[in-house]
């Protein structure tokens, strides 16, 4: 192989380097050239040289910083396989990772559309919905105005040590039935949903995996403010009547915040939701 030299200049030329990114490869030794003129500090490089810059681009290119290049650059091929295997380990569990964070975004963004911007308010609807994985936790004598923080505490962690999050959007489920006062209401249940698919390992004996079944829901959702609660309640046992709906005799009450600031005061948008019997 004919054997040319080449100076700083033509080098970042030729390999799309600047002169000051090879002016630091050589000062940390992670490419040096062959020379240095020590009357006027002109560096000077084979060309044979280029192809050690190349890998050098290509490691960098994989994600390693240069520290990890230069301890790769001392690796035997054989070594430098398995260095690369466990390399393509690592992104692949980036990658699922980032996959997981873009169904957690959609999911979100699919949420706010549907709830926060719901044109509909105080007005019910009939609304068609997946299957939706939750969480959920018994709860005894748990009131609407209760401030759940243990329950949903729980189901927190229990996400948590499963790889998931807790979604901001969390719910209570209730027998339907005409109620005298909103405090009569007892939950039998509060839940949050799953945002990931992955499978959870444990059982828990307080808390259980279970599903809210796709179909159609009579829904209406409001603003939690005064005696909204109980209007749109009774807006839905008169819609079941009036056009004399066949349900099961569940409420599901979501609950969404639409102020992310803690020093200011809550505020909530509720849906209530009621499963539609199917024929």
């Amino acid at each position: 192989m004919k054997i040319h030299y080449l100076t700083i200049g033509e080098v970042a030329k030729l390999s799309n380097i600047s002169v000051q990114t090879l002016r630091y490869y050589d000062r940390i030794n992670l490419f040096k050239p062959i020379e240095i003129n020590p009357s006027n500090q002109y560096r000077y490089y084979r060309n044979t040289q280029l192809y050690y810059l190349d890998i050098i681009k290509s490691l960098k290119y994989l994600g390693l910083s240069l520290e990890e290049v230069q301890s790769a650059l001392t690796l035997k091929p054989e070594e430098l396989v398995v260095y690369l295997e466990n390399q393509e380990k690592r992104i692949e569990e980036q990658f699922q990772r980032l996959k997981k964070t873009k169904q957690v975004l959609q999911r979100k963004k699919e949420q706010i559309q549907a709830f926060a911007l719901d044109p509909n308010m105080m007005t019910v609807s009939i609304k068609k919905e997946p299957a939706q994985k939750i969480v959920k936790i018994k709860t005894d004598n748990m009131k609407v105005d209760d401030i759940p923080n243990r329950e949903y505490g729980r189901i927190s962690k229990v996400l948590e040590d499963e790889g998931s999050i807790f979604d901001t959007l969390y719910g209570g489920a209730f027998p339907l039935q005409r109620y005298e006062f909103l405090y009569d209401i007892n939950y039998d249940y509060l839940f949050a949903y799953i945002v990931t698919d992955k499978d959870f390992k444990e059982k828990y004996e307080d808390v259980e995996i279970s599903t809210l079944p796709a179909g159609e829901y009579l829904s209406i959702s409001f603003v939690l403010e005064n005696d909204e609660y109980e209007v749109c309640y009774q807006k839905l046992i008169d819609y079941i009547e009036k056009h004399q709906i066949v349900v099961n005799p569940i409420v599901y009450d979501i609950w969404m915040p639409i102020n992310y600031t803690a020093s200011k005061e809550d505020e909530f948008l509720v849906e209530l939701k009621i499963p539609i019997q199917t024929t």
